[in-house]
Protein backbone atom coordinates (compact mmCIF):
# COMPACT_ATOMS: atom_id res chain seq x y z
CA UNK A 1 0.00 0.00 0.00
CA UNK A 2 2.85 2.41 0.81
CA UNK A 3 4.43 1.78 -2.61
CA UNK A 4 1.14 2.58 -4.34
CA UNK A 5 0.75 5.84 -2.39
CA UNK A 6 4.32 6.85 -3.31
CA UNK A 7 3.69 6.07 -6.97
CA UNK A 8 0.47 8.07 -6.91
CA UNK A 9 2.25 10.97 -5.23
CA UNK A 10 4.99 10.91 -7.89
CA UNK A 11 2.39 10.86 -10.66
CA UNK A 12 0.56 13.80 -9.12
CA UNK A 13 3.81 15.74 -8.76
CA UNK A 14 4.66 15.05 -12.38
CA UNK A 15 1.17 16.14 -13.48
CA UNK A 16 1.41 19.44 -11.59
CA UNK A 17 4.93 20.04 -12.93
CA UNK A 18 3.86 19.34 -16.51
CA UNK A 19 0.80 21.58 -16.15
CA UNK A 20 3.05 24.45 -15.07
CA UNK A 21 5.52 23.80 -17.90
CA UNK A 22 2.68 23.49 -20.42
CA UNK A 23 1.39 26.92 -19.43
CA UNK A 24 4.87 28.38 -19.86
CA UNK A 25 5.26 26.75 -23.29
CA UNK A 26 1.92 28.08 -24.48
CA UNK A 27 2.92 31.62 -23.56
CA UNK A 28 6.59 31.35 -24.55
CA UNK A 29 8.03 33.53 -27.28
CA UNK A 30 10.29 31.68 -29.77
CA UNK A 31 13.46 32.81 -27.99
CA UNK A 32 12.09 31.55 -24.66
CA UNK A 33 10.82 28.18 -25.85
CA UNK A 34 14.17 26.34 -25.63
CA UNK A 35 14.46 26.81 -21.87
CA UNK A 36 10.85 25.69 -21.30
CA UNK A 37 11.31 22.62 -23.51
CA UNK A 38 14.37 21.69 -21.49
CA UNK A 39 12.33 22.13 -18.30
CA UNK A 40 9.80 19.65 -19.70
CA UNK A 41 12.62 17.21 -20.42
CA UNK A 42 13.92 17.73 -16.89
CA UNK A 43 10.44 16.89 -15.57
CA UNK A 44 10.60 13.58 -17.44
CA UNK A 45 13.88 12.76 -15.73
CA UNK A 46 12.95 14.05 -12.28
CA UNK A 47 13.29 11.72 -9.33
CA UNK A 48 16.07 9.73 -10.98
CA UNK A 49 13.69 8.11 -13.45
CA UNK A 50 15.94 8.92 -16.47
CA UNK A 51 19.54 9.96 -16.98
CA UNK A 52 19.20 11.84 -20.24
CA UNK A 53 16.14 13.26 -22.05
CA UNK A 54 16.23 14.89 -25.48
CA UNK A 55 14.49 16.02 -28.63
CA UNK A 56 15.59 15.07 -32.15
CA UNK A 57 14.18 16.65 -35.31
CA UNK A 58 14.39 15.17 -38.81
CA UNK A 59 15.20 17.31 -41.83
CA UNK A 60 12.47 17.76 -44.45
CA UNK A 61 13.76 14.92 -46.68
CA UNK A 62 14.48 12.42 -43.89
CA UNK A 63 18.18 12.42 -44.66
CA UNK A 64 19.50 13.58 -41.29
CA UNK A 65 18.39 14.16 -37.72
CA UNK A 66 19.72 16.57 -35.10
CA UNK A 67 19.59 16.76 -31.33
CA UNK A 68 17.90 20.13 -30.72
CA UNK A 69 17.26 20.03 -26.94
CA UNK A 70 18.80 17.95 -24.17
CA UNK A 71 18.63 17.52 -20.39
CA UNK A 72 21.11 15.36 -18.49
CA UNK A 73 21.25 14.30 -14.85
CA UNK A 74 24.20 15.13 -12.64
CA UNK A 75 27.40 13.25 -13.59
CA UNK A 76 25.90 12.17 -16.93
CA UNK A 77 27.66 13.25 -20.11
CA UNK A 78 25.82 15.39 -22.67
CA UNK A 79 25.87 14.41 -26.35
CA UNK A 80 23.90 17.19 -28.02
CA UNK A 81 26.90 18.83 -29.70
CA UNK A 82 28.14 15.62 -31.36
CA UNK A 83 24.67 14.53 -32.51
CA UNK A 84 24.01 17.15 -35.19
CA UNK A 85 23.09 16.22 -38.78
CA UNK A 86 23.37 12.51 -38.01
CA UNK A 87 22.77 10.55 -41.25
CA UNK A 88 19.61 8.51 -40.91
CA UNK A 89 21.11 5.76 -43.07
CA UNK A 90 23.69 5.21 -40.32
CA UNK A 91 20.93 3.58 -38.25
CA UNK A 92 18.22 2.49 -40.72
CA UNK A 93 16.59 -0.01 -38.35
CA UNK A 94 15.79 2.66 -35.79
CA UNK A 95 14.30 4.98 -38.42
CA UNK A 96 12.17 2.21 -39.95
CA UNK A 97 10.73 1.33 -36.54
CA UNK A 98 9.95 4.98 -35.76
CA UNK A 99 8.23 5.46 -39.12
CA UNK A 100 6.23 2.27 -38.69
CA UNK A 101 5.34 2.31 -34.98
CA UNK A 102 5.93 5.89 -33.82
CA UNK A 103 7.78 4.63 -30.75
CA UNK A 104 10.64 2.39 -29.66
CA UNK A 105 11.22 0.82 -26.25
CA UNK A 106 14.57 -0.81 -25.49
CA UNK A 107 14.76 -2.42 -22.04
CA UNK A 108 18.27 -3.83 -22.49
CA UNK A 109 20.60 -2.53 -25.22
CA UNK A 110 22.78 -5.64 -24.99
CA UNK A 111 19.83 -7.75 -26.19
CA UNK A 112 19.27 -5.82 -29.42
CA UNK A 113 19.43 -8.13 -32.47
CA UNK A 114 22.11 -8.06 -35.17
CA UNK A 115 20.01 -6.03 -37.64
CA UNK A 116 20.17 -3.04 -35.27
CA UNK A 117 23.96 -2.79 -35.81
CA UNK A 118 24.43 0.95 -36.40
CA UNK A 119 21.84 1.92 -33.81
CA UNK A 120 23.18 -0.49 -31.16
CA UNK A 121 26.75 0.71 -31.74
CA UNK A 122 25.73 4.34 -31.11
CA UNK A 123 23.93 3.43 -27.88
CA UNK A 124 26.94 1.46 -26.67
CA UNK A 125 29.22 4.40 -27.55
CA UNK A 126 27.14 6.55 -25.20
CA UNK A 127 27.09 3.82 -22.49
CA UNK A 128 23.31 3.56 -22.73
CA UNK A 129 21.75 0.50 -21.08
CA UNK A 130 18.11 1.23 -21.94
CA UNK A 131 16.26 3.84 -23.99
CA UNK A 132 12.83 4.91 -25.17
CA UNK A 133 11.69 7.17 -28.01
CA UNK A 134 8.22 8.51 -28.84
CA UNK A 135 7.46 10.12 -32.19
CA UNK A 136 6.46 13.75 -32.68
CA UNK A 137 3.85 14.30 -35.41
CA UNK A 138 2.90 17.48 -37.20
CA UNK A 139 0.01 17.28 -39.66
CA UNK A 140 0.33 13.46 -39.59
CA UNK A 141 4.03 13.63 -40.55
CA UNK A 142 6.76 12.33 -38.26
CA UNK A 143 9.02 15.33 -37.63
CA UNK A 144 11.18 13.90 -34.86
CA UNK A 145 11.01 12.23 -31.48
CA UNK A 146 11.40 12.75 -27.75
CA UNK A 147 13.71 10.21 -26.19
CA UNK A 148 15.29 9.25 -22.90
CA UNK A 149 18.24 7.11 -21.86
CA UNK A 150 19.30 5.14 -18.83
CA UNK A 151 23.09 5.11 -18.60
CA UNK A 152 24.67 1.77 -17.68
CA UNK A 153 21.42 0.38 -16.34
CA UNK A 154 18.49 -1.61 -17.64
CA UNK A 155 14.76 -1.32 -16.98
CA UNK A 156 11.35 -2.59 -17.98
CA UNK A 157 9.45 0.35 -19.42
CA UNK A 158 5.88 0.70 -18.13
CA UNK A 159 2.79 2.09 -19.83
CA UNK A 160 3.00 5.07 -17.51
CA UNK A 161 6.50 5.83 -18.83
CA UNK A 162 5.16 5.86 -22.38
CA UNK A 163 2.16 7.98 -21.37
CA UNK A 164 4.36 10.60 -19.74
CA UNK A 165 6.70 10.62 -22.72
CA UNK A 166 3.78 11.09 -25.13
CA UNK A 167 2.44 13.94 -23.02
CA UNK A 168 5.76 15.79 -23.17
CA UNK A 169 6.19 14.97 -26.87
CA UNK A 170 2.75 16.45 -27.66
CA UNK A 171 3.52 19.60 -25.66
CA UNK A 172 6.82 20.13 -27.46
CA UNK A 173 5.28 19.37 -30.85
CA UNK A 174 2.52 21.92 -30.28
CA UNK A 175 5.13 24.52 -29.33
CA UNK A 176 7.22 23.78 -32.42
CA UNK A 177 4.09 23.88 -34.60
CA UNK A 178 3.03 27.24 -33.19
CA UNK A 179 6.45 28.79 -33.69
CA UNK A 180 6.74 27.39 -37.19
CA UNK A 181 3.34 28.84 -38.02
CA UNK A 182 4.36 32.20 -36.59
CA UNK A 183 7.63 32.10 -38.53
CA UNK A 184 5.79 31.18 -41.73
CA UNK A 185 3.27 33.96 -41.14
CA UNK A 186 6.11 36.43 -40.59
CA UNK A 187 7.80 35.24 -43.78
CA UNK A 188 4.60 35.49 -45.83
CA UNK A 189 3.87 38.95 -44.43
CA UNK A 190 7.40 40.09 -45.32
CA UNK A 191 7.02 38.71 -48.84
CA UNK A 192 3.64 40.40 -49.16
CA UNK A 193 5.08 43.73 -48.00
CA UNK A 194 7.93 43.38 -50.49
CA UNK A 195 5.49 42.47 -53.28
CA UNK A 196 3.30 45.46 -52.44
CA UNK A 197 6.34 47.72 -52.31
CA UNK A 198 7.47 46.40 -55.69
CA UNK A 199 4.01 47.01 -57.16
CA UNK A 200 4.04 50.51 -55.71
CA UNK A 201 7.45 51.16 -57.23
CA UNK A 202 6.33 49.76 -60.57
CA UNK A 203 3.20 51.91 -60.46
CA UNK A 204 5.45 54.97 -60.14
CA UNK A 205 8.10 53.89 -62.64
CA UNK A 206 8.37 54.62 -66.34
CA UNK A 207 8.80 51.24 -68.08
CA UNK A 208 11.07 52.58 -70.85
CA UNK A 209 13.57 54.72 -68.94
CA UNK A 210 13.13 53.20 -65.44
CA UNK A 211 12.74 56.75 -64.07
CA UNK A 212 9.86 58.01 -61.97
CA UNK A 213 6.74 58.37 -64.08
CA UNK A 214 4.21 61.20 -63.88
CA UNK A 215 2.43 59.63 -60.91
CA UNK A 216 5.69 59.22 -59.02
CA UNK A 217 6.75 62.75 -59.95
CA UNK A 218 3.52 64.26 -58.63
CA UNK A 219 3.99 62.51 -55.27
CA UNK A 220 7.66 63.51 -54.91
CA UNK A 221 7.13 67.11 -56.05
CA UNK A 222 4.20 67.56 -53.68
CA UNK A 223 6.26 66.16 -50.79
CA UNK A 224 9.30 68.32 -51.56
CA UNK A 225 7.23 71.45 -52.02
CA UNK A 226 5.55 70.95 -48.65
CA UNK A 227 8.87 70.24 -46.95
CA UNK A 228 10.62 73.30 -48.41
CA UNK A 229 7.60 75.47 -47.56
CA UNK A 230 7.71 74.32 -43.93
CA UNK A 231 11.46 74.77 -43.62
CA UNK A 232 11.73 77.81 -45.91
CA UNK A 233 14.40 76.11 -48.00
CA UNK A 234 15.17 76.53 -51.67
CA UNK A 235 13.62 74.26 -54.25
CA UNK A 236 14.93 74.08 -57.81
CA UNK A 237 13.10 72.27 -60.60
CA UNK A 238 14.44 71.53 -64.08
CA UNK A 239 12.46 70.61 -67.18
CA UNK A 240 14.46 69.00 -69.98
CA UNK A 241 12.86 68.77 -73.42
CA UNK A 242 14.46 66.88 -76.34
CA UNK A 243 14.81 69.19 -79.35
CA UNK A 244 13.02 68.23 -82.60
CA UNK A 245 11.88 64.93 -81.10
CA UNK A 246 8.97 64.47 -83.53
CA UNK A 247 11.34 64.99 -86.45
CA UNK A 248 13.70 62.38 -84.94
CA UNK A 249 10.85 59.85 -84.76
CA UNK A 250 9.66 60.65 -88.28
CA UNK A 251 13.10 60.44 -89.89
CA UNK A 252 14.74 57.63 -87.93
CA UNK A 253 11.79 55.73 -86.46
CA UNK A 254 10.42 55.18 -83.00
CA UNK A 255 13.19 52.77 -81.99
CA UNK A 256 15.71 55.59 -82.48
CA UNK A 257 13.38 57.85 -80.50
CA UNK A 258 13.23 55.36 -77.63
CA UNK A 259 17.01 55.05 -77.68
CA UNK A 260 17.34 58.83 -77.45
CA UNK A 261 14.94 58.93 -74.49
CA UNK A 262 16.92 56.25 -72.66
CA UNK A 263 20.22 57.97 -73.37
CA UNK A 264 18.98 61.32 -72.07
CA UNK A 265 17.54 59.56 -69.02
CA UNK A 266 20.94 58.00 -68.33
CA UNK A 267 22.69 61.37 -68.65
CA UNK A 268 20.23 62.88 -66.21
CA UNK A 269 20.74 60.10 -63.66
CA UNK A 270 24.49 60.61 -63.87
CA UNK A 271 24.19 64.40 -63.55
CA UNK A 272 21.80 64.50 -60.58
CA UNK A 273 22.94 62.16 -57.84
CA UNK A 274 22.95 64.40 -54.77
CA UNK A 275 20.87 63.40 -51.78
CA UNK A 276 17.22 64.26 -52.38
CA UNK A 277 17.54 64.79 -56.15
CA UNK A 278 14.93 62.98 -58.20
CA UNK A 279 14.70 62.46 -61.96
CA UNK A 280 11.37 61.72 -63.66
CA UNK A 281 9.93 61.30 -67.13
CA UNK A 282 7.25 63.95 -67.32
CA UNK A 283 5.78 63.26 -70.74
CA UNK A 284 6.70 61.96 -74.18
CA UNK A 285 10.01 63.79 -74.65
CA UNK A 286 10.11 65.79 -71.40
CA UNK A 287 11.92 65.11 -68.15
CA UNK A 288 11.75 66.78 -64.75
CA UNK A 289 14.51 67.01 -62.15
CA UNK A 290 13.70 67.98 -58.57
CA UNK A 291 16.78 69.39 -56.82
CA UNK A 292 16.27 70.58 -53.23
CA UNK A 293 18.67 73.19 -51.83
CA UNK A 294 20.32 73.85 -55.19
CA UNK A 295 21.19 77.53 -55.62
CA UNK A 296 20.48 79.36 -58.91
CA UNK A 297 24.21 79.57 -59.59
CA UNK A 298 24.72 75.84 -59.06
CA UNK A 299 21.60 75.12 -61.12
CA UNK A 300 23.07 77.11 -64.02
CA UNK A 301 26.35 75.22 -63.71
CA UNK A 302 24.51 71.90 -63.71
CA UNK A 303 22.44 72.86 -66.76
CA UNK A 304 25.53 73.94 -68.73
CA UNK A 305 27.34 70.72 -67.85
CA UNK A 306 24.32 68.65 -68.84
CA UNK A 307 24.03 70.39 -72.22
CA UNK A 308 27.71 69.69 -72.93
CA UNK A 309 27.42 66.05 -71.84
CA UNK A 310 24.45 65.49 -74.16
CA UNK A 311 26.18 67.22 -77.09
CA UNK A 312 29.23 65.01 -76.56
CA UNK A 313 27.32 61.73 -76.16
CA UNK A 314 28.00 59.64 -79.27
CA UNK A 315 24.97 57.44 -78.62
CA UNK A 316 22.66 60.44 -79.09
CA UNK A 317 23.90 61.12 -82.66
CA UNK A 318 23.60 64.89 -82.44
CA UNK A 319 20.41 65.06 -80.36
CA UNK A 320 20.22 68.18 -78.17
CA UNK A 321 17.92 69.35 -75.40
CA UNK A 322 16.45 72.59 -74.11
CA UNK A 323 16.33 73.18 -70.36
CA UNK A 324 14.05 75.33 -68.24
CA UNK A 325 14.83 75.98 -64.58
CA UNK A 326 12.67 77.44 -61.83
CA UNK A 327 14.42 78.11 -58.51
CA UNK A 328 12.73 79.60 -55.46
CA UNK A 329 12.05 79.54 -51.75
CA UNK A 330 8.35 78.66 -52.01
CA UNK A 331 5.60 80.69 -50.38
CA UNK A 332 3.02 78.74 -48.31
CA UNK A 333 0.28 79.14 -50.94
CA UNK A 334 2.36 77.94 -53.91
CA UNK A 335 1.06 74.76 -55.62
CA UNK A 336 2.81 72.07 -57.64
CA UNK A 337 0.79 73.09 -60.72
CA UNK A 338 2.21 76.60 -60.48
CA UNK A 339 5.76 75.23 -60.16
CA UNK A 340 5.28 73.08 -63.26
CA UNK A 341 3.77 75.99 -65.20
CA UNK A 342 6.76 78.18 -64.33
CA UNK A 343 9.35 75.61 -65.35
CA UNK A 344 7.40 74.80 -68.53
CA UNK A 345 7.46 78.51 -69.38
CA UNK A 346 11.23 78.56 -68.83
CA UNK A 347 11.80 75.63 -71.21
CA UNK A 348 9.52 77.31 -73.78
CA UNK A 349 11.74 80.40 -73.59
CA UNK A 350 14.84 78.21 -74.05
CA UNK A 351 13.36 76.75 -77.20
CA UNK A 352 12.35 80.19 -78.46
CA UNK A 353 15.97 81.31 -78.12
CA UNK A 354 17.17 78.64 -80.52
CA UNK A 355 17.21 75.42 -78.47
CA UNK A 356 20.26 73.58 -77.10
CA UNK A 357 20.38 76.01 -74.15
CA UNK A 358 18.74 76.82 -70.84
CA UNK A 359 16.69 79.58 -69.22
CA UNK A 360 16.64 80.12 -65.47
CA UNK A 361 13.74 81.76 -63.66
CA UNK A 362 14.59 82.56 -60.06
CA UNK A 363 12.52 83.85 -57.18
CA UNK A 364 14.01 84.73 -53.80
Amino acid sequence: MALTESSTHNDDSFAYLILDISTNLINAAPDEAASHIEQALAALGSGGRKDRCYVFLFDETYQTMSNTHEWVAADVSAHKDDLQDVPINAMPWFFEVMLRDGKLLVDDVSQLPAETAGFKAELERENIGAMMAVGMYLEAKLIGFVGCDLVQRKTHWQNEDVRQMRLVADMITNTIARHRSEAELTRVQAELREANAMLARQAQQDSLTQLLNRRGLDAVLDSELRRTQRNQQRLTVFMIDIDHFKQLNDERGHIAGDEALCCVAQQLKQAFQRSGEQVARYGGDEFIVIAPNLTPFDASQSAAALLEAIRSCEKLHGVTVSIGIFSLVPEPELTTDEVLRKVDHAVYQAKSKGRDGFVLLSRQ
